[in-house]
C-alpha cells in the first residue's frame, strides 16, 4: 500500500479514536430515554424523530433520532415539566406528558413505546415542530428540499448542490464523495429519466417537485450494484395526507428566471389520487478560458482560447397517480411522470495560435445550438401484507422512453497569417435519440426471530439509438452537403437480470447483515457509419455484502460494512465515432472499455447528544481497471489538435474521513457541517503516456438555519472544494457562499428569496499536463456555468394541509384508545396520538 495512503488512514483514525472516546462523557443534567418500536410486532423503529417540549412555554427544548434499534436518549435536561413527542412515518404520534425532571429523580427511563400505523383521518396535532432539513443514518442520509430555502425557485442540480456528500460540476454531473462514478434513481426505481443526459435532466426539474434526496454511499446487496461510490435517489412528491390537499407557487429572478409549482390530492380509505406539475425556465450565463502550451522539437505553441456562453432552458415535469387499496392488506397503484424540456445554447469565442512566438493564426467560432427532450415512465407497482407481521411482497413494472432531438449550428473563421488566407466554414449537425427502458422487480421480505430475511428479482432492459447527421458548408455552391464522414449511429442494448437475498440478524446489540447480489449482463453496441461495427460484452458477477453493527451505548452505533460494486461504461464512453465538431479538441470513445470493479469498505460511527446528532466515516474504494480520461496529440506531428479518449487503467483507490454533525443549540438555530479529507491515488500506465499521480483533497460546507421569530426563516450556506488530482493534473479549489430567507405572511401564504453565489466565486479551475517522448504540454483552464443569480419564491397552501378534521371513524376512535391506554411508567398523563404526515414518501 502507498505510505501516503497508511499516513492518511492512521490520521484518520486518530481523529475517529478522539470523537469515540469524547463521546463516552457523560453530560451533566437529567436523561430520558427510551425505545420505540412498532406496536404490531415489536420491531425497532429506527431514525424516528423524538422531541422535548417544556410545558411552561411549550418550546422544544431537544430533538434528536432514534438509532437503529429505535432507542433514544436525550441527556443534559434541565429540572423541570417535560412533554415528550414521538413521531414516525406513516404512524400516530405518542405523546407522553407530564414527565418531571428533579434533584431526586434525574433519571427516567420510559421503556418500551409502541407506535401504531395511523390508517384514520387526521385529527388534531397538540404540538408542533418544523421537518428536519436533513436525517442521519449510518448508511443514508435524507435531505428534505422543503426547507432547503437557497434552492427555491432553482433546479435539482441545485438542490443536489446543497446536499452532503455531493458535488456537481460546471457540466452538472455528479460526484459522490469524490467519484463521478454514482447512480441516480427516481424514486428507488431506474428510471428513463435517468438514462439520457443526466445534466440536461435534472436541469429541467424544479427542485419543487422534489420530496427528498436520499444518499446511500455503501449500499446492500438489496440495491443495484451499478454506480461505483453508492446510490442518490431522488424521491418525488406524491401525496401522503388525507382529504382534499393543494400548494401553489410561483418563482420570478434575474437571467430571466420563472418558475411555477402546483400540487393538488384527495385520499381517502379507499384511494390516494395525486398531481403535481412543475414549470421553470431561465438563462444562465457563463464564460472561460483556456491557455494552453506545447513543446514538440524546436517547437514551442501556444494556444490562447477565450469564451462566452449562454444557455436558456425550459423545463416542465407533470406527476399523477392513484393508490387504490383493494383490502386492508393489498395495494395497488399506478402512476406516471412526464418531463419535457428545451434547451438554447449560444457560445461564442477567439483562438490564437503562435507558433515560437510568432502569432500563427486566428479562429473565431459562433455556436448555437436548440435542442428538446421528453421523457415518459409508468409505473404499476403492487404491495401486499401478509397475516404475519412484517412479511410483505411488493412488486414494481416500470416502462419508460426517452426522446432527444437537437440542432447545432458549428460556424468558423480562419485567419492564417504565415501565409496570408481567410477560410469559412459552417457545420449543421442533427442528433436524433431515442431510448427505451424496461424494470421489472419483485421484493419478499419475511421477519424471523431476531431478524429477517429479503429476497428478490429484478430484470432490467434499456435499449438507446443516436442518429448523428453532419451537414457541411459547401463554399462553392453555398449550400449544405451531407457528409457521410462525419455522420454516424451508434445502438446501444443493454440487459441485465439479478437476483439477491439478505439475512440479518440481531445478537443483543450486535447486529449481523449478510447478502449476495447475482448480476447477469449482456451488453451490445453497434456504430453505423459506412460500414457497421458490432461489439459485445458478457459477464456473469457476484456482488456480496456484509454489515457488522455494534451498539456501543443507548445513543451510540458502530458498523463496519463491504460492498461489491460496478460502473459500466456508458454509450459515449464507448462509441468509436470521433467527434470533430471542435477542429482542436476531438472526442472519441471506446468500445472496448471493461466496467470497472470496485470493492468499497467503510466504517461508520453515529451518535446524538443533546443538542448534536453526529455521523463520521472512514471509507476505502479500491476499484480495478478504472475507466479515466485520456488525452494526447491526435497524431506525433500534429501539436494543434488534442484527441481525448477514454481507457481503463489498472486501478484507482480512495480513501477518506467523512463527518456530518447537526448542532441544534436552540429551536432558533441549527446548523449542518460537512467535512469530506480523502487520499486518491492513479496508477500510471507508460503505454497511455500516464505516470502514477496521487494527492489529498477535501471538500466541506457549512449550512446554518436561524429563526428569529416564529414566521422568519434565515438560510445561508457555504462550500468549499480543495484542489485535487485528476489522472493528467490537477483540478484547483473553488467556493461559495448562498444565502435564503422565507417569511410566512399568513398561515397559507410564504413569501422567500434567495441569491445563489453571492460573491460571484465559483469557477471550475484546472491544470492538464501532457508528456510524452515526443510531446510535452500544459494547459490552464478556467470555466463556470452561470453567474449569480437571484430568485424570488410566493407560496400558497390550500385544502387541509395539516389543518384538522372533525369526522371520526369507528376504527380510528378504536385506535385512539389503544394509544391512550399505552402503561404510564412515569405516573403522568395517559398519552395521545394523532396521524402525522411522513416526512418522505413512499415511491
Amino acid at each position: 500500500m502507498n505510505p501516503k495512503l497508511i499516513k492518511t488512514i492512521f490520521f484518520s483514525l486518530c481523529i475517529f479514536s478522539f470523537i469515540t472516546v469524547n463521546a463516552q462523557q457523560t453530560p451533566a443534567g437529567g436523561t430520558i430515554s427510551g425505545k420505540l418500536v412498532d406496536a404490531a410486532n415489536n420491531q425497532p423503529l429506527e431514525l424516528a424523530t423524538v422531541s422535548l417540549v417544556r410545558k411552561s412555554d411549550n418550546h422544544v427544548v431537544k430533538n434528536m433520532q432514534t438509532d437503529l434499534q429505535g432507542n433514544f436518549s436525550l441527556t443534559g435536561v434541565d429540572d423541570g415539566r417535560y412533554l415528550l413527542r414521538a413521531t414516525y412515518v406513516s404512524y400516530l404520534t405518542f405523546i407522553k406528558d407530564s414527565i418531571n425532571i428533579t434533584p431526586n429523580k434525574r433519571a427516567i427511563d420510559l421503556g418500551n413505546i409502541k407506535l401504531r400505523q395511523g390508517k384514520g383521518l387526521l385529527k388534531e396535532v397538540t404540538v408542533t415542530a418544523q421537518k428536519s432539513q436533513i436525517q442521519l443514518g449510518i448508511d443514508k442520509k435524507s435531505f428534505n428540499v422543503e426547507q432547503s430555502l437557497v434552492s427555491q425557485g432553482g433546479s435539482a442540480t441545485d438542490l443536489l448542490a446543497n446536499v452532503p456528500s455531493v458535488q456537481v460540476d460546471v457540466d452538472g454531473n455528479l460526484s459522490l464523495r469524490g467519484s463521478t462514478s454514482v447512480r441516480v434513481l427516481i424514486n428507488g426505481k431506474p428510471s428513463a429519466l435517468t438514462g439520457g443526459n443526466i445534466a440536461d435532466i435534472l436541469q429541467s426539474i424544479p427542485a419543487s417537485s422534489i420530496e427528498t434526496i436520499e444518499v446511500i454511499t455503501n449500499p446492500s446487496s438489496k440495491y443495484d450494484a451499478e454506480g461505483q461510490s453508492g446510490i442518490i435517489n431522488i424521491v418525488l412528491k406524491k401525496n401522503v395526507q388525507k382529504g382534499f390537499t393543494g400548494s401553489a407557487s410561483a418563482s420570478v429572478g434575474t437571467q430571466n428566471t420563472y418558475n411555477g409549482n402546483f400540487n393538488i390530492a384527495y385520499q381517502n380509505s379507499k384511494v390516494n389520487v395525486y398531481a403535481n406539475y412543475s414549470y421553470r425556465k431561465g438563462t444562465r450565463i457563463g464564460d472561460g478560458f483556456s491557455d494552453k502550451t506545447a513543446i514538440a522539437d524546436t517547437i514551442n505553441q501556444t494556444q490562447n482560447q477565450t469564451q462566452n456562453q449562454s444557455f436558456t432552458f425550459t423545463g416542465q415535469n407533470i406527476r399523477g397517480g392513484i393508490d387504490i387499496n383493494l383490502d386492508p392488506k393489498t395495494t395497488l397503484g399506478f402512476s406516471t411522470n412526464v418531463n419535457i424540456r428545451d434547451r438554447d445554447r449560444f457560445q461564442n469565442g477567439a483562438t490564437l495560435i503562435t507558433k515560437n512566438g510568432t502569432l500563427l493564426q486566428r479562429i473565431n467560432q459562433n455556436n448555437s445550438s436548440t435542442g428538446s427532450g421528453t421523457n415518459l415512465d409508468f409505473n404499476i407497482d403492487f404491495d401486499h401484507k401478509y397475516k404475519k407481521k412484517g412479511e410483505e411482497l411488493t412488486a414494481n413494472i416500470n416502462y419508460g422512453t426517452d426522446k432527444n432531438n437537437n440542432f447545432d449550428n458549428l460556424f468558423s473563421e480562419y485567419y492564417d497569417y504565415s501565409a496570408p488566407s481567410y477560410l469559412r466554414t459552417q457545420q449543421n449537425n442533427t442528433t436524433i435519440g431515442t431510448g427505451k427502458n424496461w424494470n421489472i422487480q419483485a421484493d419478499y421480505t419475511l421477519p424471523l426471530a431476531n431478524g429477517k430475511l429479503e429476497a428478490g428479482v429484478r430484470s432490467n432492459i434499456n435499449n438507446s439509438d443516436g442518429n448523428y447527421v453532419v451537414d457541411t458548408l459547401n463554399n462553392t455552391s453555398g449550400g449544405f452537403d451531407y457528409n457521410p464522414f462525419l455522420s454516424n449511429r451508434f445502438i446501444y442494448k443493454e440487459n441485465i437480470n439479478a437476483a439477491y437475498t439478505n439475512y440479518q440478524h440481531q445478537f443483543g446489540n450486535f447486529g449481523l447483515q449478510v447478502g449476495l447480489r447475482l448480476e447477469d449482463s449482456h451488453i451490445r453496441t453497434s456504430l453505423i457509419d459506412s460500414v457497421t461495427v458490432p461489439h459485445k460484452q458478457d459477464y456473469f458477477r457476484i456482488y456480496p455484502s456484509i454489515f457488522l453493527t455494534d451498539k456501543l451505548s443507548e445513543n451510540q452505533t458502530l458498523q463496519l460494512s463491504y460492498s461489491r460494486r460496478v460502473s459500466r461504461p456508458r454509450d459515449r464512453q464507448l462509441s468509436p465515432f470521433i467527434d470533430q465538431s471542435d477542429k482542436l479538441n476531438y472526442q472519441q470513445g471506446n468500445p472496448d472499455l471493461r466496467p470497472e470493479d470496485t470493492h468499497s469498505f467503510e466504517l461508520s460511527y453515529i451518535n446524538y447528544w443533546k443538542s448534536l446528532t453526529l455521523t463520521s466515516s472512514l471509507y476505502y474504494r479500491l476499484t480495478n481497471g478504472a475507466i479515466q480520461r485520456i488525452t494526447t496529440p491526435l497524431t506525433p506531428t500534429n501539436i494543434d489538435t488534442t484527441l481525448t479518449t477514454f481507457e481503463n487503467i489498472k486501478s484507482a483507490s480512495n480513501a477518506g474521513y467523512e463527518l456530518i454533525a447537526k448542532v441544534s443549540p436552540s429551536a432558533a438555530i441549527d446548523v449542518t457541517a460537512n467535512l469530506n479529507v480523502y487520499y486518491r491515488h492513479i496508477d500510471g500506465d507508460p503505454a497511455l503516456g500516464l505516470t502514477t499521480t496521487s494527492g489529498y483533497a477535501w471538500n466541506g460546507n457549512l449550512t446554518a438555519n436561524l429563526k428569529p421569530f416564529k414566521k422568519l426563516g434565515i438560510q445561508l450556506r457555504g462550500d468549499y472544494q480543495g484542489p485535487q488530482v485528476i489522472p493528467q493534473g490537477k483540478m484547483r479549489a473553488m467556493y461559495g457562499v448562498d444565502g435564503g430567507v422565507k417569511y410566512d405572511l399568513t398561515k397559507t401564504l410564504s413569501l422567500s428569496g434567495n441569491v445563489r453565489d453571492i460573491f460571484n466565486t465559483r469557477r471550475f479551475r484546472s491544470d492538464i499536463n501532457i508528456n510524452t517522448p515526443y510531446f510535452a504540454s500544459n494547459q490552464v483552464s478556467e470555466r463556470r456555468f452561470s453567474t449569480r443569480t437571484a430568485i424570488f419564491t410566493l407560496s400558497y397552501r390550500f385544502g387541509n394541509n395539516g389543518i384538522p378534521q372533525k369526522r371520526k371513524d369507528k376504527k380510528d376512535n378504536q385506535q385512539q384508545q389503544d394509544q391512550d391506554n399505552t402503561p404510564d411508567d412515569n405516573g403522568g398523563q395517559p398519552g395521545t396520538g394523532t396521524a402525522q404526515p411522513p416526512v418522505k414518501s413512499k415511491g
